[in-house]
């Protein structure tokens, strides 16, 4: 990674959620952080960085996040956080599943749901974050990227350059996956641990021993 910061402004376009927060009946999004695992591998998705495979290879956060040129902050809302009414989905259990009759059969009894309901970010909220080692708007010569973020990647986020003084880093990133302690200023989810905010240029020396 190059020693250079990159702010950046966050706008969703589309609603999205993530299987974040358990409510009744389904799932609710985390309404005030985007993760920085989130925003890495979308924006190399984006930047066709990733390989085109029929299967999704097997999970090695780090091992991928090195093939990456960029570190991220965790993004964090700008304003009051907010998610729209909870939303029916259903999980076609007959087309997806394949043991048709055992599988009724736990959904009838009820050890096995097949809708469930999901709040999701609406659109127009803003975040801000940085990136670190790259600057994607220089390098591709664009003023904004979207992104794909949320489940299945149906949600539309819009990147633009902005100025960020401040942010915070996600304390699991840096020791599960680089092996740096930093100590934890908020407990969000298992893989969401958040440091304090701090200035871009002390994340930055911070980030750049996460290799």
């Amino acid at each position: 990674m190059k020693p250079m910061v990159c702010g950046i402004r966050a706008t969703t376009l589309t609603p999205f959620c993530y299987h974040s927060l358990a409510v009744q009946s389904g799932t609710a999004t985390l309404p005030s952080f985007i993760s920085d695992k989130a925003v890495m591998f979308s924006l190399g998705a984006t930047l066709g960085l990733m390989n085109r495979s029929v299967a999704l290879p097997q999970k090695d956060y780090a091992t991928h996040l090195r093939t990456l040129p960029w570190r991220a902050s965790v993004f964090s809302l700008e304003g009051d956080p907010r998610l729209l009414p909870p939303l029916a989905r259903r999980l076609n259990l007959d087309g997806e599943a394949g043991f048709r009759h055992k599988l009724r059969d736990s959904v009838d009894s009820g050890n096995l749901k097949d809708f469930f309901y999901t709040q999701e970010v609406p659109h127009g909220q803003q975040f801000t974050g940085a990136l670190f080692g790259y600057n994607p708007f220089a390098v591709h010569k664009r003023d904004y990227l979207v992104i794909r973020i949320g489940l299945h990647r149906n949600g539309l986020l819009k990147l633009e350059p902005a100025e960020v003084e401040q942010v915070c880093l996600n304390v699991w990133t840096a020791g599960i996956l680089f092996g740096r302690e930093l100590p934890v200023a908020r407990y969000v989810l298992h893989s969401l641990q958040l440091s304090s905010f701090m200035p871009v240029t002390m994340a930055l020396d911070e980030v750049m021993q996460w290799n």
